[in-house]
């Protein structure tokens, strides 16, 4: 069923006047009362500045504002000597994005950070796929 939706969709885009851009335009307008986030919308965090001696690992984590979700993240740091720092996760949470790195040096102290772009939004599940019969 699905397949025949999907298919039913495309060929109206393609029938329709001005082609697929039209009817993929009508699509991604906002709904009625709804209007799409913009750019201040967005908020830019950053987590603790950890700290790391030589060969200690640390971690941080960036949160967004209540209301909002992250869209993306990853992490920053300050290194005076070069890269000594191996990132083990780097990785989106519920609320935020968090980041786990060692220093592998063995002289220098470094400062990292976990950083998230967060949109408005909650926080949803996707749903588990069920099997395709053939």
């Amino acid at each position: 069923m699905k397949r025949l939706a999907l298919a039913v969709l495309v060929a109206a885009a393609v029938v329709a006047p001005g082609g697929a851009a039209a009817a993929l335009d009508a699509a991604d307008q906002p709904g009625e009362g709804r209007t799409a986030p913009r750019a201040e919308d967005y908020t830019w965090a950053e987590g603790r500045h950890a700290v790391l001696p030589p060969g200690r690992a640390g971690s941080s984590e960036a949160q967004c504002p209540p209301g909002q979700v992250p869209t993306g993240g990853g992490y920053d740091a300050f290194d005076e000597g070069g890269a000594d720092l191996r990132v083990r996760t780097d990785a989106p949470t519920g609320d935020g994005w968090r980041a786990v790195a060692r220093n592998t040096s063995s002289t220098r102290t470094i400062e990292f950070w976990a950083v998230v772009l967060c949109a408005p939004g909650t926080q949803t599940r996707s749903p588990r796929l069920a099997p395709v019969d053939r």
